[in-house]
C-alpha cells in the first residue's frame, strides 16, 4: 500500500510545475519507452499549444498522446491520462497524420502502423479490434468510466475516453476511437496503441482514495438538464444531458429518473446509472443516450421518445419542464440547450456530415480555443423584419410557403449567433457560420422555396391560414440572451386574404402596409401575388381615399368601398374600436368588398375581415373620403340597422345628413330573399324624413312624377302635391286641403316605386295623447293607459273611447262605475275619481275595472284623473304587449282619431313588445310614431 501511495504521489507531483510544459522537465528524464501517466482529482497542469483540439503534442523531442483533446484535458478534474516518450520529429509527424485519419472520411487506403521500443500502433476498425479482443479477454479493462474491478472513476466531461486494456502482466493497450457519428460502430476507426503497463494497483488506489474524499465532502443536490436532442434522421440520435452547475462536487440522493407526460409516468434506473451518477464533479456532465457511440449512460429509447414536447423529467429534487423544440429545422439539426453560444463558436468534438449545433457531453457555453473567422456575430438589434407572408396553403392552386424576412441593417456579421423565438419555441438561425453582408436579406420560411435561389432557412413553425397581423416574435443573442421583441400594434390590421388565397404579404419600410405592387416579385405578380421573398427595396406607398357605398351587418356581413377606378395603392378604414384596417386597392377597380370570407351571398373575391369585426360594437366606420379628401365618420345605431335593413333582408347605403342611410333595392342574384349588391353597381331606396319645422321634408334622391302623396287617416284621405324647395327638400301644398275636424289626428302617406315600403308622418296631433302603457303587469288585472292633455283647452273624457285591436270601450270616471270606492295606488297615492274633465297639462289613468293597488310610476300626480271603461271587465279585450291602441272622440256624431300607440292609421305601423312587469313611456319631445320614441321601464317592488 505504501508503495502504491508513493508512486501516486510521484505522479501527482510530476504534474505540478509552473513551466509551460509542466511534466516534461528535461528530455533526458523521459524514456524511449512510452510512460503512462494517470491523473485523478487534479487539473493544475496546463499544456499550452496552438492545436488544443488535438490529442497529440510534440515538443523538445517528446511526444505525448492525451486521452482527450488538450483543451479539455486542461479543464478535466476527473480521470484522464497521457502517454509520453522520446521521439524524433519526423516520426512525430507520422503520428500526427495517423491520428488525423480517425476523423477523415472512410478510405480503403487509409493506413497507419508504427513500431518502436516496447510499443506498436496501428489503425483499424472497431469491429475488427473487438473480434480480436473477444478472442483474448483482458486481465483488466477500463471503459465508460468503470474499471472491470468495479471501481468507478468520474469525469467532468461526458465524452468517450479511450479504452484501457491490460492484456498481460507487462503489456497494456489503449484504443482511441474516432468521434465520427455517421459511420456504424463496427466501422468506426480506432487506433490501437500497445505499450508497457504502468503500476495498475497505484491507479486503482488513487481512484478509490479520491472517490472517498469526494463522497465525504460532496453536497446532496441534484444536477439540472442542460441539453437534449431527439431525431432519428440525425447521426446524433437521442441524448439527454444533466449538468452540475456548481463549483463543488454534488452527490444526488436519487438513483432514478422519472418522466411524466399528462397522466403517463415512466421511471428509469439501472446499475450503471446508479454507479456513474453517485458523484457529479463541478460543472460536470452526465450524458444519457441510447446510442453506444456516445459511451454515455445507456438508457432505453422509449424514455427519450418524447423529448422536445410538453413533458417533465425529474432527477431527485430537480425537474426539467420540457417545452416544444424542433430538433430538425430544414436540413440542419439543433439540440435544445440551456446555456448557449454562437453555433459557429461552440466547441463540439463530434464529427458528422450533417449540419448540427450542439455539444453533447460538454458544457453548452464552452467555445473553441481558436476561431479562424474574424467576422463578428450578428447582434440582436441589427437584424430587422422587412416582410411577412402567412403562406398560401396546399389546398390552393399556388401553395406558397409562409415566411418571415429579415434584413441586416448593420455591418457584415455571422447570423449563427442569434436565435429566433416564435410562439415560445426557440429556432437557432443557423447551425454553422452564415455570413450576412450589410443589407443582405435572410428568409425564415416554413418550407423551402424550391428553385427561387433564396438565402432561406427552413424553420418548421406553425401559422394559421388567415392572419391579420405580423405574429409576435423575438430575436435573441444566443450567448448574452439579450432579446429584441416584436409585438404587433393591436390596432393595425392587414387584410391579406382575398377570396380563398393570401395574395399579399406585409411589407415593412418604416411602417407596415400590405405589399406594394411596385417592388414585388414579377413572376409572382403574374399570378396575382404581391410579395418579394429574399429581396427588399424601399418604395413610396400611396395612400388612397375611398367612399363607403354599402354594408350589411347580418346575415352574411360585408362592406363595400368605392374608389377612383384608375388609381392603385393602400386603402384603409377605421372602426370606433380604433382598429385600422389596411388593404391593397388594384388599378381598374371601382368597388372592393370586405367580409368574413367567400360566400354565396357576398361573392368570391372579397377581402377577408377578422371574425370579430361585425360584433355588437360595430357601429361606425371612419375613412378618407375620395370626393372631399376629408375624414368621414359614418355612424349608426341598432335601431337604424333594424329599421333600414327591414328584418335583415336589405343592405344599407350611407347617405348625406340628414338622411344618413338608405336600403338596397337590388336583389341578390344568388341569395333569394336578400337585397344586396357586393362588388357591383348600387341601387338605393328612396328615403324621406320630416324636418323639425313642420312643413319641410328631406329626401336622398330627386323626386320625379311617380311620387304620390296623401294626407288624412283611415276615415278620410286626400291627394296633395309637393312643392320643391331645393334639390332634395320639399313641402306639401296644403293651402286648398280641407283637413276635416280640427281636433282630428292627421297623417301624410307617401308612395313611390323606389320606397321599400310606404312611409308617412304624423302631421297634426289630437288634443289628448297616449303617453304611457302598462300592458303586462305583474298583477294581470292592473293594466293601465296613461293619457295627457297637451292642448290649450279642457277636454271632456266622457266623449272619449279607448280601442284595442278587437273592441272599443267608452271611458267614464272611476266613481261613475264604482260610486262607493276610493281606490289607491300600491304605495297609497290617490287620484281624482269623480271628474271626466281633463284640463290643459293634466293627465289621467285608464284602468281595468277589476284592478286595485296599481303600480304608478314617478310621473303620477295626486291631481291625475282615474278613469275606467263603462261596462266590460277589461280595457278592450285585455290589452297585451305589442298591441295597437287608439284613443277616439265623438264629435258631431262622428268618431275621430285623437291619439294612437302603434299607429295602425299611419303608413308605418309598429309593435313594441315588453316583458311581464315592464311598461312603455313616451320620450320627451317625441311624437310616438315609431318604436324608438318609447322607453321601457320596469315595475319597482
Amino acid at each position: 500500500m505504501n508503495r502504491c501511495l508513493y508512486i501516486l504521489l510521484f505522479l501527482f507531483v510530476s504534474c505540478n510545475s509552473n513551466g509551460n510544459s509542466p511534466f516534461y522537465f528535461f528530455p533526458s528524464e523521459i524514456s524511449d519507452s512510452p510512460e503512462f501517466h494517470f491523473e485523478y482529482g487534479k487539473k493544475d497542469s496546463q499544456i499550452h499549444t496552438n492545436r488544443s483540439n488535438q490529442l497529440l503534442h510534440y515538443e523538445n523531442g517528446v511526444l505525448c498522446v492525451f486521452s482527450i483533446p488538450i483543451q479539455l484535458y486542461n479543464k478535466e478534474l476527473g480521470a484522464k491520462f497521457r502517454i509520453c516518450w522520446k521521439m524524433d520529429e519526423v516520426s512525430s509527424v507520422r503520428w500526427q497524420n495517423g491520428f488525423e485519419l480517425l476523423n477523415l472520411p472512410q478510405n480503403e487506403y487509409s493506413h497507419f502502423q508504427e513500431i518502436g521500443k516496447d510499443w506498436k500502433v496501428s489503425l483499424t476498425d472497431y469491429g475488427k479490434w473487438k473480434v480480436s479482443r473477444d478472442k483474448n479477454p483482458p486481465i483488466l479493462e477500463w471503459k465508460q468510466q468503470i474499471w472491470s474491478t468495479g471501481h468507478v472513476s468520474y469525469q467532468t466531461f461526458a465524452i468517450p475516453h479511450p479504452t484501457f486494456i491490460q492484456k498481460s502482466n507487462t503489456v497494456c493497450e489503449v484504443v482511441f476511437r474516432s468521434f465520427a457519428l455517421h459511420v456504424t460502430e463496427n466501422k468506426t476507426k480506432v487506433i490501437v496503441f500497445e505499450f508497457p503497463c504502468p503500476n495498475i494497483d497505484s491507479i486503482l488506489e488513487s481512484v478509490l482514495t479520491q472517490n472517498q474524499s469526494w463522497l465525504s465532502n460532496c453536497k446532496v443536490e441534484s444536477p439540472i438538464v442542460s441539453e437534449s436532442f431527439r431525431h432519428t434522421e440525425s447521426n446524433f440520435q437521442r441524448f439527454l444531458e444533466w449538468e452540475n452547475p456548481n463549483e463543488y462536487v454534488i452527490c444526488p440522493f436519487a438513483d432514478s429518473l422519472v418522466r411524466q407526460k399528462e397522466n403517463e409516468i415512466i421511471g428509469f434506473q439501472s446499475e450503471e446509472f446508479r454507479n456513474r451518477s453517485r458523484l457529479v464533479l463541478p460543472n460536470g456532465i452526465l450524458l444519457l443516450s441510447d446510442d453506444p457511440k456516445y459511451q454515455g449512460i445507456p438508457i432505453p429509447k422509449h424514455f427519450l421518445a418524447e423529448l422536445g414536447t410538453e413533458e417533465s423529467i425529474s432527477f431527485g429534487d430537480s425537474t426539467f419542464n420540457d417545452s416544444q423544440f424542433f430538433f430538425k429545422q430544414g436540413e440542419e439539426f439543433f439540440s435544445n440547450q440551456i446555456k448557449t453560444t454562437s453555433c459557429r463558436d461552440q466547441m463540439n468534438i463530434w464529427k458528422t456530415e450533417q449540419l448540427f449545433c450542439g455539444n453533447p457531453g460538454l458544457p453548452n457555453g464552452m467555445e473553441k480555443d481558436e476561431i479562424n473567422a474574424t467576422i463578428p456575430g450578428c447582434t440582436e438589434n441589427q437584424i430587422k423584419l422587412t416582410e411577412f407572408y402567412p403562406g398560401n396553403h396546399k389546398e390552393t392552386g399556388f401553395p406558397l410557403p409562409s415566411f418571415f424576412e429579415f434584413q441586416n441593417k448593420g455591418d457584415v456579421c455571422d447570423v449563427s449567433s442569434l436565435n429566433w423565438i416564435y410562439e415560445g419555441v426557440t429556432y437557432p438561425l443557423s447551425a454553422k457560420e452564415k455570413i450576412l453582408l450589410k443589407d443582405d436579406v435572410l428568409v425564415l420560411t416554413r418550407e423551402p422555396w424550391i428553385g427561387w435561389n433564396l438565402s432561406e432557412t427552413v424553420k418548421p413553425f406553425t401559422i394559421p391560414k388567415v392572419v391579420f397581423q405580423i405574429p409576435s416574435h423575438s430575436i435573441q443573442n444566443r450567448k448574452s440572451k439579450n432579446t429584441i421583441q416584436y409585438e404587433p400594434s393591436p390596432n393595425r390590421i392587414h387584410l391579406l386574404r382575398r377570396g380563398d388565397q393570401n395574395l399579399f404579404s406585409i411589407y415593412i419600410d418604416d411602417i407596415e402596409t400590405p405589399h406594394p405592387k411596385s417592388v414585388c416579385q414579377k413572376d409572382l405578380l403574374s399570378f396575382g401575388f404581391q410579395l418579394s421573398p429574399g429581396k427588399h427595396e424601399s418604395t413610396i406607398v400611396k395612400q388612397l381615399a375611398s367612399q363607403l357605398l354599402e354594408f350589411a351587418v347580418t346575415p352574411f356581413p360585408f362592406l363595400d368601398f368605392g374608389y377612383s377606378e384608375l388609381e392603385e395603392g393602400i386603402g384603409s378604414f377605421r372602426t370606433v374600436a380604433t382598429k385600422e384596417y389596411f388593404y391593397w386597392k388594384p388599378a381598374l377597380t371601382g368597388v372592393l368588398s370586405f367580409g368574413y370570407g367567400s360566400s354565396l351571398c357576398n361573392g368570391e373575391k372579397l377581402y377577408q375581415l377578422p371574425p370579430e369585426f361585425f360584433s355588437n360594437h360595430f357601429n361606425s366606420v371612419e375613412y378618407l373620403d375620395k370626393d372631399t379628401s376629408q375624414i368621414v365618420l359614418s355612424q349608426w345605431t341598432d335601431s337604424i340597422l333594424t329599421e333600414k335593413s327591414h328584418g335583415d333582408t336589405r343592405s344599407l347605403h350611407p347617405e348625406p345628413a340628414p338622411i344618413y342611410f338608405s336600403s338596397s333595392l337590388r336583389p341578390s342574384a344568388t341569395c333569394p330573399g336578400i337585397w344586396r349588391s357586393p362588388g357591383i353597381g348600387k341601387q338605393r331606396s328612396l328615403e324621406i324624413i320630416k324636418a323639425n319645422t313642420e312643413e319641410k321634408y328631406h329626401t336622398n334622391l330627386f323626386l320625379d312624377s311617380l311620387i304620390e302623396v296623401q294626407i288624412g287617416n283611415v276615415r278620410q284621405k286626400q291627394q296633395i302635391n309637393i312643392l320643391p324647395l331645393s334639390n332634395k327638400t320639399f313641402s306639401l301644398q296644403l293651402a286648398n286641403v280641407n283637413l276635416g275636424i280640427p281636433e282630428e289626428q292627421i297623417y301624410s302617406y307617401f308612395s313611390h316605386p323606389e320606397l321599400v315600403k310606404s312611409v308617412g308622418f304624423l302631421e297634426k296631433k289630437g288634443p289628448v295623447q297616449i303617453e304611457a302603457i302598462f300592458p303586462n303587469p305583474i298583477q294581470s288585472q292592473n293594466e293601465w293607459i296613461y293619457i295627457c292633455n297637451r292642448s290649450t283647452n279642457p277636454e271632456d273624457l266622457s266623449e272619449y273611447s279607448i280601442e284595442d285591436e278587437t273592441s272599443i270601450d267608452l271611458i267614464v270616471p272611476y266613481q261613475t262605475r264604482f260610486p262607493n270606492s276610493n281606490p289607491k295606488g300600491i304605495h297609497g297615492n290617490g287620484f281624482i275619481t269623480n271628474d271626466s274633465i281633463l284640463h290643459p297639462s293634466t293627465c289621467a289613468w285608464i284602468v281595468d275595472p277589476d284592478g286595485k293597488d296599481w303600480y304608478l310610476p314617478i310621473f303620477h300626480s295626486e291631481s291625475d284623473r282615474l278613469l275606467t271603461v263603462i261596462s266590460t271587465q277589461t280595457i278592450g279585450n285585455g290589452i297585451s304587449s305589442g298591441e295597437y291602441l287608439q284613443l277616439k272622440k265623438r264629435v258631431n256624431g262622428e268618431t275621430i282619431l285623437i291619439s294612437a300607440f302603434g299607429h295602425k292609421e299611419s303608413a308605418n305601423p309598429f309593435r313594441k313588445h315588453v316583458n311581464t312587469g315592464e311598461y312603455l313611456w313616451l320620450k320627451k319631445e317625441k311624437d310616438g310614431i315609431n318604436i324608438d320614441h318609447f322607453e321601457i321601464y320596469r315595475e319597482e317592488n
